[in-house]
């Protein structure tokens, strides 16, 4: 029985671990195989008027436990979009399949489990099963040659989702987008899309476009929000370990690419910086359970730092070992984001009185 135990514990810190890519923490170039994208026959395209189209939905049967509370009774919705987690080295496709149960179960069992649930206090869940653009296309010469096109039908999955979701299923409530990572690059899209200088952004609450960068000029009317409370506009934060020398890791995200991003503190929500402990209100683990008073931000320069979170054996040990914070953008301030998203909601409603 004890090796069952942590024998799963290893699957799930593999899990994590393999979000994005994120097993990959050296300067080793990584060799794709790949496809001539004239050549390339795309997965199956959903239409999202099924169920089986989404990964989460609030009329969609779960047997998950984490997914026990999307029962459609709240007043709001979340919209969140998954980040990237097809990315084997050996796979030529450009595309994921949104109908391969295998792949649809990781990203349930991984982003959904441990990101998306951060907001299901505040909110109705809905997650679309994308066609997500492999990992690769986020270098440049797989960009160039394919990964552009590639990341294009990813992002007209999602536009066709959340016009079904308007149509559909929505029915008027105030919105929550979020997304991470390649999710939240297209959900960046989609808020120009849909509601920047638009009439839905009366019914944007706020947008997390976490693990991605956003800067001044991306937006023509939404602004980033610096307080705690405040509504229709959004977040941003990349998430960094402090680290002696940056360049001896090939980290997910540049750090170079960050230059102009605009940063949020996901603790304190707005432009101070807290060194108390105290102030952190949780990371969720694999465990699904919940360490508050772990981290602190060290500083924060178009995206925050921190050191080891503090969890005690064998936790902080797991996570030491780890240079790229990108996969815990989410999770190491899970229960920041829940108790910001149930009070910018309340701030929402008082607002609409």
């Amino acid at each position: 029985m004890q090796s069952i135990k942590v024998n799963k514990i290893f699957i799930l810190i593999f899990l994590l671990l393999n979000s994005c890519g994120l097993l990959k923490e050296d300067n080793n170039q990584i060799n794709y195989n790949s496809l001539d994208f004239e050549e390339y026959n795309p997965p199956k395209e959903p239409t999202y008027t099924d169920l089986e189209d989404w990964l989460v939905h609030p009329e969609k049967e779960s047997k998950n436990n984490f997914l026990s509370a999307n029962t459609n009774l709240k007043r709001a919705d979340v919209f969140f979009i998954v980040p990237t987690l097809f990315q084997d080295k050996k796979e030529t496709s450009w595309n994921s399949d949104i109908y391969n149960e295998e792949f649809s179960n990781i990203l349930l069992q991984s982003s959904i489990k441990y990101q998306s649930t951060a907001w299901l206090s505040s909110a109705n869940l809905y997650s679309p099963n994308y066609r997500q653009a492999h990992f690769r296309v986020f270098e440049e010469k797989y960009w160039k040659n394919g990964g552009e096109d590639a990341f294009e039908i990813a992002y007209n999955d999602i536009k066709k989702s959340f016009e079904v979701f308007l149509e559909k299923f929505n029915k008027g409530k105030p919105i929550i987008i979020a997304g991470h990572s390649q999710g939240a690059g297209h959900a960046k899209r989609l808020l120009k899309d849909f509601f920047d200088g638009k009439e839905l952004s009366d019914k944007l609450i706020a947008a997390y476009l976490v693990g991605t960068k956003i800067t001044e000029e991306d937006f023509f009317d939404l602004e980033l929000m610096n307080k705690p409370d405040q509504t229709g506009g959004y977040v941003t934060w990349n998430t960094y370990k402090v680290l002696k020398d940056e360049k001896k890791y090939d980290l997910t995200i540049d750090r170079l690419w960050l230059s102009d991003a605009q940063v949020t503190n996901p603790i304190t929500w707005s432009d101070y910086v807290s060194k108390d402990y105290n102030d952190h209100k949780g990371f969720l683990w694999l465990n699904q359970k919940v360490f508050p008073n772990a981290v602190v931000i060290e500083s924060i320069n178009e995206a925050v730092y921190i050191k080891t979170p503090k969890m005690g054996f064998p936790k902080s040990l797991f996570v030491s070992f780890l240079k790229d914070y990108h996969k815990g953008d989410i999770n190491i301030f899970w229960e920041d984001i829940r108790q910001n998203s149930i009070l910018r909601t309340r701030k929402y409603f008082q607002s609409q009185n």
